[in-house]
């Protein structure tokens, strides 16, 4: 930084220079053509030019020494300082009082260009910082990158006078807690103590500041609108004049703490919505369920009564049907359980299910087996191709998708219509497949039957309804084992597709069965 001024102020002092000496060559050769009056205009234009480019002192001090020489070279009487028309005095009075006029302006003009492009160039920088935060979903992420853009503006070398950085983790604590900041740059116990203060507070502290400007450094607080963030340390600063960068310094800053703010407010909402989210989700559930076990155990209280006091006055066949609705309905309670904790399970460990290599035909073959007790018309069948690769993934989910799959397919397709269950390759996929002939479900119904409480306008006349979890509960399963559930109208009913990833197989197959 310090070279590249110097560089600079070395060049614009050499062309300040070659424009002197280029005035005084033409001066040189037009003195046998005009008289000093029209000479002193060429001197007067050299001076406005160099102005340009010399500070005022260099200006001032080289007008002087060059109207010294117009006066020397080429003021009758040449040679000496002597004047010998009072029309020479007042030209070289004018001369003199016209170069310091136009040398003040050129330098007052030049310096406010110089400000200008400071500040457009602040501008500009505070408008791409600006941007970063905005498109960031994590500002935290970029005090890296506030650390390098307030070094340039720390006094002396970075080495020497460091500039480093905290900021909250969470909220606020009671007490100074170390743990409870994030620090780019290293400090001493002094300086933490004042990082912690300009932190609690919300203001500056140090030279130029208002407070505590007897400090050696500048503390500069992360502000947002209502909430201080975080802090800055520039070392090394013993007064107001070594740094005048304040302003952009406090910009850059308060951009970060306004972005931390807008990025804590962000996470109290999303964790407020996903509270009421919840607590939404277990009030439903509570109510569902309420509702859905009342029939039930209502069922099974009433037919277990009936066998408990009037047991003699029954004949076998109605004893036998009260057992059989106690079983039927204390299955379905079974099956429903069962879905509310798979899916509390799923939920809790978010979707990382423990697997392990499962052969597609045993799944289906013992669903098949238990799902046959529900099936007194003999509907089910099941097609499989032939040799089907090894399934990686948890056979009890599997098993419940496909048993929640079938027993919906009993449960709202005709009595005596087919119940297909397949298994089949498509590219990189295992399908396993339910398609029954029933009256199907509404084109508005496709994806909502997929979200919990949520059931298609597709149940027979009188049929049992559910709680809305089964299918919601496929879902699931079939998307933690990097799958997917889809559902197909078809001309005669409803397919409902379990489409699972393959993966490499086992090198010794039977050894994982």
């Amino acid at each position: 930084m310090n070279a590249l001024t110097s560089s600079q102020q070395l060049l614009r002092y050499s062309i300040g220079l070659a424009i002197w000496l280029l005035g005084w060559c033409l001066l040189l050769f037009f003195d046998a053509h005009f008289d000093p009056v029209n000479l002193s205009l060429i001197l007067v234009l050299t001076s406005a030019l160099a102005a340009l480019w010399l500070p005022l002192s260099m200006t001032l001090l080289a007008s002087v020494v060059g109207l010294m020489a117009f006066n020397w070279s080429f003021v009758p009487p040449r040679g000496t300082f002597a004047i010998d028309l009072h029309q020479h005095t007042v030209l070289l009075v004018a001369m003199m009082l016209v170069n310091i006029i136009i040398a003040g302006l050129m330098v007052f003009l030049r310096e406010q260009s110089r400000r200008a492009q400071a500040y457009a160039h602040a501008a500009e920088e505070l408008r791409i910082w600006g941007d970063k935060l905005r498109d960031a979903s994590e500002p935290g992420s970029l005090l890296e990158e506030l650390h390098q853009a307030l070094e340039p503006l720390s006094v002396g070398k970075a080495n020497n006078h460091p500039v480093a950085l905290v900021a909250l983790n969470n909220q606020l604590p009671p007490t100074n807690q170390p743990s409870a900041l994030q620090r780019i740059g290293s400090v001493n116990p002094e300086h933490e103590e004042a990082l912690w203060h300009c932190l609690r507070t919300g203001q500056p502290l140090g030279p130029g500041t208002g407070h505590y400007q007897e400090l050696d450094a500048l503390y500069l607080p992360l502000r947002g609108r209502s909430m201080t963030s975080g802090a800055a340390l520039i070392s090394g600063i013993t007064s107001a004049d070594e740094f005048p960068a304040l302003t952009q310094a406090q910009a850059l800053c308060d951009q970060m703490g306004a972005a931390l703010e807008r990025h804590h407010i962000q996470q109290q909402e999303r964790q407020a919505r996903d509270q009421a989210q919840a607590q939404t989700v277990r009030n439903t559930l509570l109510a569902a369920i309420s509702h859905d076990y009342r029939t039930p155990l209502a069922t099974i209280m009433g037919a277990a009564s009936s066998l408990d006091q009037q047991s003699e006055r029954l004949s076998e066949t109605q004893r036998q049907q009260l057992a059989h609705s106690i079983v039927e309905e204390a299955d379905r309670l079974r099956r429903l359980t069962s879905n509310v904790l798979q899916l509390a399970r799923l939920d809790a460990i978010g979707g990382n299910i423990q697997g392990d290599w499962e052969s597609a035909e045993e799944i289906i073959g013992s669903v098949m087996r238990r799902m046959r007790s529900h099936d007194p018309q003999q509907r089910l069948s099941a097609k499989l191709a032939p040799d089907l690769p090894l399934l990686w993934g948890d056979s009890l989910l599997l098993s419940q998708l496909l048993e929640n799959l079938i027993d919906n397919a009993l449960k709202y397709s005709p009595p005596e219509s087919p119940i297909n269950v397949s298994a089949h390759l498509d590219k990189h996929h295992l399908v396993l497949a339910v398609r029954d002939q029933g009256t199907g479900i509404a084109a508005a119904d496709y994806e909502q039957i997929f979200e919990v409480f949520q059931r298609g306008d597709h149940r027979k006349p009188g049929g049992a309804g559910g709680t809305g979890i089964g299918l919601a509960l496929c879902r699931a399963i079939a998307r933690a084992h990097g799958g997917e559930l889809e559902f197909h109208a078809t001309a005669t009913g409803a397919s409902f597709e379990c489409h699972l990833p393959l993966r490499a197989q086992p090198a010794n197959p039977e050894s994982h069965l």
